[in-house]
């Protein structure tokens, strides 16, 4: 698929940050209080409230309050204006941004179902806003209240039909009782399918109310961190494929972001294992080469291990993200950092795209104009 003779660059995991006050100003009136606020808990103590549940995490986050807004170890306004954004990927050679939350994933801590759907439907809105001054080159994805897979289905439907979101985004962590492979998110799955659109599963270590794999172990904000991210994918990716996820849903794309990629060769490997030692454990098929075939990953601009995972099977499922203006983004320079690994130009071009493309499907390409 080109786009003036050429293969296209696409984040496939760039950032926003969120206009808090927007979001609260957007939010029904009976609803507004579970917007994220400071409050006291049952003792009188100072707290942060999301969708009225206390925020207390384990460990202070690197760079406090500009955590995702410092790239490059300066505060970037790109995830906030749309202006400097375009500036942003100009710079950078990037033709589209594909944009993920940044606040929106402590909505997770919500127990209300209700409350998690309004903050959704609220923050989607406003990332729509943030995309409409060129939404051929910012291109947004729904966040979903999985508290309740039913209201998470209706609101990526919105938010495809009405935004022309390119896909849905969950944390692949336990929210509301529901780890991903529970049979509740089946409305979800058939809906991403009637769409034509992917559900990537994005981790986001915020502690203090999601549960975070190892984060019981861990003595620091970094060994959470370490941990978090990829632990979570490859939860995620066991409980799907040993869940029958994929056998039920042969058109459905999934995502496991913001974890890097060295791990999955290793860990498809195991799971197609265990078929081979307890199948009845197993609700689907054999899973023997179909992971590298129906999930994709983003991987690290620094990641030393991508030729590896590459040649291990998954090089047309490896797509680059930026992940601007995160704190520990590779920025400036994180495209031109994959061009000087000198790969073969046709791996090169599937992975700062080509990929990508694939991966979001029709709407994404009409969206660029890309043939």
């Amino acid at each position: 698929m080109t786009k003036n003779g050429r293969t296209p660059v696409i984040d496939a995991d760039g950032h926003v940050t969120e206009d808090h006050e927007w979001i609260v100003a957007h939010l029904p009136d009976d609803l507004r209080d579970a917007a994220p606020r400071l409050g006291v808990d049952a003792d009188g103590r100072p707290v942060t409230l999301v969708g009225g549940s206390p925020w207390r995490p384990r460990f202070s986050f690197p760079h406090g309050s500009h955590a995702h807004t410092s790239a490059g170890g300066e505060d970037q306004q790109g995830g906030r204006d749309p202006k400097v954004r375009l500036t942003v990927l100009d710079e950078e050679g990037i033709d589209a941004a594909v944009l993920f939350p940044s606040l929106g994933f402590m909505y997770g801590i919500a127990e209300d179902p209700q409350a998690a759907a309004a903050l959704c439907t609220a923050n989607n809105d406003w990332l729509a806003e943030y995309c409409a001054p060129d939404p051929s080159r910012l291109v947004g994805v729904a966040l979903l209240p999985q508290q309740d897979p039913k209201l998470a289905a209706a609101e990526l439907e919105r938010a495809v039909e009405q935004h022309n979101f390119v896909g849905g985004v969950m944390r692949p962590n336990r929210v509301g009782g529901l780890t991903v492979d529970d049979p509740a998110f089946e409305p979800l799955w058939d809906m991403a399918e009637q769409l034509d659109v992917p559900i990537a599963f994005h981790e986001a270590y915020l502690g203090g109310g999601v549960e975070i794999v190892g984060e019981d172990r861990a003595a620091t904000y970094a060994a959470a961190h370490v941990m978090s991210h990829p632990l979570e994918m490859m939860t995620a990716m066991v409980g799907i494929t040993i869940a029958g996820v994929f056998d039920r849903h042969p058109k459905l794309r999934l995502g496991f972001f913001e974890a890097g990629c060295s791990w999955a060769p290793f860990w498809s490997e195991r799971i197609e294992e265990h078929y081979e030692y307890v199948p009845d454990d197993f609700r689907g098929a054999d899973p023997t080469g179909m992971l590298p075939q129906r999930s994709w990953l983003t991987f690290e601009a620094e990641e030393r291990g991508v030729p590896y995972t590459a040649e291990m099977g998954w090089a047309k499922n490896l797509c680059f993200a930026s992940d601007f203006p995160h704190f520990d983004a590779v920025y400036p320079g994180s495209v031109q950092m994959v061009r000087d690994r000198h790969l073969d130009p046709e791996l090169e071009a599937a992975l700062l795209g080509g990929n990508a493309l694939d991966f979001y499907g029709d709407r994404l390409r009409r969206l660029m104009g890309v043939a």
